[in-house]
């Protein structure tokens, strides 16, 4: 290699390795969401009940859901990075339409709009990073990595909660969305300066009939792969639900507005100093003992929280946040391990799409028991289930692929 090769390869790692500073920002543009606090009161203020703000909800996680894998597909064909910077436009402007709109008609549209934005996001940028690091042969960092931009994004979610309050009640719950707009959009311009890393075996022949190869490779084929994709989902769906159920427990305690949201923070705190610190934590556990945690716990800590009286099941909420802090870093790193390059977005949006659905039918199911019977019932249900599927997964998990014991 002459000295000119050498200044552009040196050249091209530095912006390969710039790839995970603009993921930060991202990150950080997608999860500082300063509406959290006021949006039921937005809503309200614009004359929506709350069958409107439900139906909303269901409208953007239904848009996200079915957009999950052809929009994957799309990033492993066109390159995350346009996958990225359409995602970001999008996520953008539906804020922006809120700023303008004033019916359900239009936070219909608007919301249909962050869910395709949202839908482009997800999986293209754990998928971009991966390929950087091992472009620049540092994928045996990614839980690192992946770690520290989960954390970014919790601790985002804490500060926003605290700033759209006081912003709302300065200028107003409309301009709340007219900011979240322009946080929205640092994202367009650090997309644009990614650089798209190089990737191996690129798709050759895409189309339809590709795509339900790689289904059937993610979820049938490969042994490895689709116990890595249930479990993932399985602890996804539980976390997903748990992020709900929490608001309702909290509630049903008699807990005010003033005694929920100092809980609720650090709640989210302690998920954030636990994603940043995964890596040190698998290594101080063991990969094995920290998996076994996330398989028996994450579910267990639903009937904790229907067992336990409210000081000891709060303890086990935290424990409980703590756990899922590092596993998502953790399970993201091992479908990424035991996937092809060239459809690693496509599988990761596999996994999302599980997870919304799951979200669909576990949510409402919870809500049913506990109407029909009780809280207490609906969570001891709720977790026996989801412990079963845990179960389940998890020792496919076991069989598949080869965990260290240390």
């Amino acid at each position: 290699m002459n000295e000119l090769q050498y200044l552009e390869s040196r050249a091209m790692i530095r912006k390969i390795q710039a790839n995970i500073y603009k993921l930060y920002l991202i990150k950080l543009s997608k999860w500082l969401m300063l509406i959290m606090p006021i949006v039921a009161l937005f809503y309200r203020e614009n004359g929506l009940n709350d069958f409107d703000i439900y139906f909303l909800q269901a409208i953007y996680a239904v848009s996200v859901a079915i957009m999950e894998i052809p929009s994957g597909y799309m990033a492993d064909i066109i390159g995350r990075k346009k996958s990225l910077v359409l995602g970001s436009i999008m996520g953008s402007l539906g804020f922006f339409m809120y700023t303008f709109s004033s019916s359900f008609s239009g936070f219909l549209v608007a919301e249909i709009i962050l869910g395709l934005g949202s839908s482009f996001i997800s999986g293209s940028d754990s998928a971009l990073l991966y390929d950087s690091l091992a472009a620049i042969r540092m994928k045996h960092r990614y839980l690192q990595f992946e770690g520290r931009i989960t954390s970014l994004g919790n601790f985002a979610e804490t500060a926003a909660a605290f700033c759209g309050g006081l912003l709302a009640g300065y200028l107003g719950y409309r301009s709340v969305y007219f900011v979240q707009g322009i946080i929205a959009f640092i994202a367009v311009p650090a997309s644009l300066l990614l650089m798209e890393p190089p990737r191996d075996h690129p798709i050759e022949v895409p189309g339809f009939a590709h795509i339900l190869i790689v289904c059937k490779e993610t979820l049938i084929t490969n042994k490895k792969l689709r116990s890595t994709i249930f479990f993932s989902s399985v602890i996804g769906i539980s976390t997903l639900c748990m992020a709900w159920t929490v608001q309702i427990y909290f509630t049903a305690a008699g807990l005010t507005a003033y005694e929920i949201t100092p809980l609720w923070v650090a709640l989210n705190l302690t998920v954030a100093v636990a994603a940043a610190f995964a890596a040190d934590i698998v290594t101080l556990l063991g990969e094995r003992k920290s998996l076994l945690l996330i398989l028996f716990f994450i579910p267990f800590g639903y009937i904790l929280l229907g067992i336990l009286q409210f000081r000891a099941a709060v303890i086990s909420l935290f424990l409980f946040y703590t756990i899922r802090g590092y596993a998502t870093p953790v399970l993201k790193d091992l479908i990424n391990i035991n996937c092809s390059s060239s459809t690693r977005a496509t599988v990761l949006s596999i996994r999302s799409m599980i997870i919304r659905f799951g979200f669909a039918v576990i949510g409402p199911v919870t809500g049913f028991f506990s109407e029909q019977f009780s809280l207490t019932a609906a969570l001891v249900l709720t977790g026996s289930l989801l412990m079963i599927f845990s179960v389940v997964s998890g020792s496919m998990l076991f069989v598949n692929i080869a965990i260290k014991r240390n």
